[in-house]
Formats: structure tokens, sequence, C-alpha cells
């Protein structure tokens, strides 16, 4: 274990001894006194004084002993050394064990231990938001190819494993029975069809013998129409000749009125007559008497010529009334002649009148005949209608009967079909569970083969019930991204988020979640295990330091910030997530800042630092391939540059910043 310990400390990976504990070899250990700290000037002095010697020995003794005392002192150099590299690597081994931080202390020579490191720089950028979780894979689609139908099998058209397609032909069964039972339920549904026909054509005759009723019916119904028309008509004409008969009543009576009318106007002509004449007369004797007293000269001739004149004016009007009274007498003449045509013209139309009410009479029998023939034609059509009820219950009887050797016929048929049995989906064929001669029976539990369906694929994954709530938030604005990734195979292939169970598992407290890959290239493989991230969305301007920077202690995570003065500091911090090799930061750290990325195990709080370079790492394998001695002088070399350079070449590699 020493040697181990030694070895390790030459190649830098434990505490190294400084070259000041191994000049202790050529320096006396009872004058020597060990500084917990002292600068390092004042330890070279200490070192390069010459030893003390005690008061009681004179220099005489002294010299005499100094031979001895070499040997004895180089003898206790080593068991010193021995028991400080013991008492080192034990202090290692509990300072590995112990994760609380404590400030670094120097060594016992005196000087501060300075690690070499290598950092990196706290960056912002975006980072996906993602959950991780242990998927498998598990075809899309499984089905198990069962026999439907008895029979031997005759053909098997594909390999085990092969990739089959949807309708592909995978076995033929033995289907001469099935054949036989198909003729024979096409016998019986020819039998039917010809029923049906029959009951058809009868059908069609029935409906001919309603139609005909109906015409009939429509005809009698129009000669019902037609009588009621003469009927109306025929009344017509007999109040017309009602009509006829009063104008005709009232002209006679109206002659009649004429007549009596004339009739007076003759008396009154004759009365005028006879005082027309007695006026003639007395002046006619007026005129003769007065021609007498002219003839005599007692009187004027224009006195004689008056009387003349009105004795002749008198004559006249007596000859006007003769004439008045012959005209009066013509008239009651033809008063009388109008008053004979005038009764004659109502005698006709009392004739008129009853023969129009005996052609009435004539329609008014012909409507009841023809509504008679109606009823007679209605009975008529609800027989034939009866009939044709009768027709069609016919036909659906044989349609029924039809119907149900057609179903007969399509159940042999189907039964026929099971003889083929074809892929009911695209995938990849298992094992073939029967070969041609072997006979099958319909059965669920003993099935022909086994197709399952890889293209695409799906991933099952579950996530605890408490991201539920994001991945909900999430998936509203989309579907969710899932890559997955397995041994042998880094380069994520990428689905769709497409399923969210609907039940949270009480048993471990996780959700259910599927995601659909495009599997073409065969490479996800149903009950293969992935690793499998589900990406909910983008975070911008995330912190993010490589992950071997964030270190876990008692009181949670921490990293090892470098600071301005070449020292570190131990800041603990709030982790988010990971992604590809970067952890996300939440709290703790700024862009800017530098974190120790190697050499965290021999660092604490406070703890000295170098900023390894690119020629640090060519000395390491350099020393590596080396002997011991060469590794004990490279290791010197290292701590001379280490207080020197250190400073120097960390400022070029990397920019100091204050932790805030």
């Amino acid at each position: 274990m020493i040697e181990e310990i030694i070895s390790e400390s030459r190649n830098g990976t434990r505490p190294k001894v400084s070259d000041e504990n191994l000049k202790l070899n050529e320096q006396p250990t009872h004058n020597v006194e060990i500084v917990s700290e002292s600068p390092k000037d004042a330890l070279r002095e200490v070192f390069q004084e010459a030893p003390t010697l005690p008061e009681s020995e004179p220099a005489e003794s002294v010299a005499a002993k100094q031979p001895t005392e070499k040997v004895l002192a180089k003898g206790r150099i080593a068991l010193f050394l021995l028991g400080l590299l013991l008492v080192g690597g034990l202090g290692f081994l509990v300072w590995q064990r112990s994760t609380a931080p404590k400030a670094e202390k120097p060594s016992r020579s005196g000087r501060l231990q300075i690690t070499p490191v290598t950092v990196a720089t706290v960056t912002k950028k975006t980072v996906p938001i993602q959950l991780q979780a242990i998927g498998n894979v598990q075809s899309s689609s499984t089905v198990s190819v069962t026999p439907q139908a008895s029979g031997r099998i005759t053909g098997v058209y594909f390999k085990k494993g092969q990739e089959v397609k949807k309708g592909q032909l995978l076995f033929s069964i033995d289907d001469r029975s099935q054949t036989a039972s198909i003729q024979q339920a096409q016998g019986i549904v020819a039998k039917s069809q010809a029923q049906v026909q029959q009951s058809t054509a009868n059908l069609s005759k029935d409906q001919g013998v309603v139609e005909q009723a109906r015409a009939t019916l429509d005809k009698d119904r129009g000669m019902v129409e037609q009588a009621k028309a003469t009927l109306q008509k025929d009344q017509g004409l007999v109040e017309q000749a009602k009509t006829t008969l009063q104008k005709d009543q009232g002209l006679v009576e109206q002659a009649k009125m004429t007549l009596q009318k004339d009739q007076g106007a003759v008396k009154q002509a004759i009365a005028t007559l006879t005082k027309d004449r007695a006026q003639a007369q007395y002046a006619e004797a007026q005129s003769q008497r007065y021609a007498e007293l002219y003839k005599q000269g007692v009187i004027s001739q224009d006195q004689a010529q008056q009387y003349a004149t009105s004795s002749r004016a008198a004559a006249a009007t007596v000859d006007l009334d003769k004439q008045a009274i012959a005209n009066a007498e013509t008239a009651v003449k033809s008063d009388r002649i109008g008053i004979t045509n005038a009764e004659s013209v109502v005698k006709g139309d009392l004739v008129a009148i009853a023969n129009a009410e005996t052609a009435v009479k004539s329609d008014l029998v012909g409507i009841e005949n023809a509504e008679t023939a109606v009823k007679s034609d209605l009975v008529g059509i609800e027989n034939a209608r009866a009939v044709v009820e009768g027709d069609r219950a016919a036909i659906e009887g044989s349609q029924a009967g039809l119907s149900a050797d057609g179903g007969a016929l399509k159940n042999a048929q189907v039964q026929s079909s099971y003889t083929k049995v074809y892929a009911p989906i695209d995938g990849r064929a298992g094992n073939i569970l029967v070969t041609v001669g072997n006979v099958v029976q319909p059965s669920t539990d003993k099935p022909l083969v086994t197709i399952s369906t890889i293209n695409p694929i799906q991933v099952a994954f579950s996530v605890p019930e408490s991201n539920l709530p994001q991945i909900q938030k999430y998936a509203d604005n989309g579907k969710l991204k899932v890559d997955v990734t397995f041994a042998g195979n880094n380069r994520p292939i990428s689905g769709t988020l497409s399923f969210v169970n609907n039940t949270v598992d009480n048993a471990t407290g996780s959700i259910q979640l599927i995601g659909d890959f495009n599997n073409a290239d065969g490479k996800l493989f149903p009950g293969q295990f992935v690793n499998t991230t589900l990406t909910l969305s983008q975070q911008p301007n995330a912190i993010v330091v490589p992950s071997q920077a964030v270190q876990t202690g008692p009181n949670g995570q921490f990293v090892f910030v470098a600071q301005e003065d070449d020292t570190v500091d131990n800041v603990p911090v709030v982790v988010s997530n990971t992604i590809n090799g970067l952890t996300v930061i939440q709290k703790g750290l700024d862009a800017g800042d530098e974190v120790v990325t190697d050499g965290q195990a021999n660092l604490v709080d406070g703890s000295k630092i170098r900023i390894k370079t690119a020629a640090d790492s060519k000395d390491n394998s350099d020393t590596t391939k080396g002997n011991n001695n060469s590794d004990t002088s490279a290791a010197k070399e290292t701590g001379r540059k280490s207080g020197g350079d250190s400073n120097s070449s960390g400022n070029k590699s990397w920019k100091s910043r204050k932790n805030p």
C-alpha cells in the first residue's frame, strides 16, 4: 500500500512529497524544527541553518559523534518519511470519504499544495426542457392469426420472420366441403328468386286491375259530374222559362192595360167628335146667319168671313175627331192581337217549363245511377287493393325466404373464404406453428402465426406523476418530440408523443406515455429497452456547465469555482436537468464563471490551483511512460513551475472572474 501511495504521489493523483522534505536526508533530525505555517523563504532559511549544539556538550565530543549521528539521522528520516506517507494516505482516504468542505492546510513542509485542474467557462444557451426515462419498444399492433375453418392445411406461402403485407396469402385450407355448401345454397337462392318473381308478376297483374277499377271509378265520377252539370243546366232552363213566363205574363198584362187605355181613347174621341159636331153645327148655323146678315148688309164682310172660317174650322175638327176615333179603334184591335199573341207565348212558356222540369227529373235519375256506379267502383277498388296487399305479403314472404337463403349462401361463401388465410396487417411474421398436412380447427388459443407491426412502432415509457401538469401544458401546443437511443446506437431516433394514459399507476406513482416512431430501417425491435427523452419545450438563456463539474455532497450538489487569486470556492448549486453532457444550473452560477471540470478529488474550499495546459498534458504522458527518477524530476519541475508560472499560464488560458 505504501508503494501505491508513493507511485500515486509521483503521478500527481495524491499529495506529493516536497523537495524540502526530500532534503531532510542531508540534515540532522534532532535539531530540525517543523514549522506548521511559514513563508517559502523562511523555510529555506530554517533548513539551511547550521545545526545548533547543546551547551553541555563540547565541540570535540560533537565532532566524534558526527559519523554515528549521520547514520542514525538517515534512519530516523526514513522512518519519518514512512510515517508521513502512512499518515498522508490515511488522511487522503478520510478526506475522500468526507464530503464536507474543509479549509486546505499546508503540507508538513510549510508550502501550500497547488493542484493542477481543468476549468470550463459557464455559458448561456438555449437548451431543451426534457424528461428522460427507460422505455420499452412495443408493436403498434400484434395479431395472432388463427384458423376460422376446419380442414387440412394445403399450402403455406411465406417464411417465418418474413415481412408480409396486408392481404397477402399466408395459408390455404382444403375447401371442398365449403364449395359443396355454396352450390347447395345457390340452388336454394335460385328457387327463392323464382318465387319472388312469380309473386311480383301477380302483384303487377293485380295492380293493373286496381288501376282499371280506378279508371272506371274516374269515368263514373265524370258521369256523375256530367249529370250534375246537365241537371244544373236544365234547372237553369226551368228558371229561365219561369222568368220568360213572368215576362210574357207581364207583356199580356201590359197589352191589356194598353187595350183599356186605347178603348178609353176611343170613347174620348167619340165624345170629342160629338162635342165638335155640335160646335160645327152651331158654327155652320152662325156662318149661314151672318152670311144672310152680310147679304142684308147688316154686318161687314170681315165679320161674315170670320164666322165662315170658324164654321170651316169646326168642320175640320170634326173630321180630325173621326180620324182619331178610327186610329183609336185600330190601336184597340192591335192591342187585342198583342194580348192574344202574348197569351200564346205564355202558354208556350208553360210548356217549356214542364219540359225543363221533366229533364231535371231525368237528370236526377241519371245522377243516382252514376253515384250507384261510383259506389260499385269503390267496392271493386277495395277488393283489388286487398288482392294487391295479399300479393305484396306474398312477395315479402318470398323476399324473406330469399334473404334467408342469401344469408345462408353468404355464410357458405364466408366459410369458404376462411379456407384462404390472408395477412390482416402489415408486419413481420413470427414462427410458423403448422405445416402442410396439419388439420386445424377454429380456435383462439392455437394461432397459426403471429404478425407484429414494426413500422410504425411504439415506445412506452413512464414518468413521475409530478411531471403530468407540465406535459399537459406543453402538449396543448402540439405534438411533443420523443427521442430514443439504445446500446450500440447513440444517434437519436425521433418520434412524436401520441398517447398519455388516463390513469396514474398507484403502485409506482407514474403515468404511462407512448410515442410513435417511423421504423422503416428496422432499428427498433418489439421488447427492446431504450433510453427515452421527451422534449417539452426550449429554455432560452439557460446557465449550463459541463456535467463533470457538478459534484454531490451531504448538503446537495456543488461546483468548484476558480477565483482571481488562483483558489477555488465551493459553491452550492441547484440543478434542473442534464442534456448532452451539459447540466442546467438554476441557481448558484452566472455566465462567465470558471468551474473546475477535472481534478476536484484533490480540492477543498480555498485550495490553490493551477490551470492545466497542453504542455502539462504532454508532461503527464511522459511521466506515465518514464521511470521513477524521471517521475520525481518531473514532479520537481512541475513544482518549481507551479510556484512562479501558474498564475501567468492560468491567466493566459482563462479569464479570472470574481464569483458573485
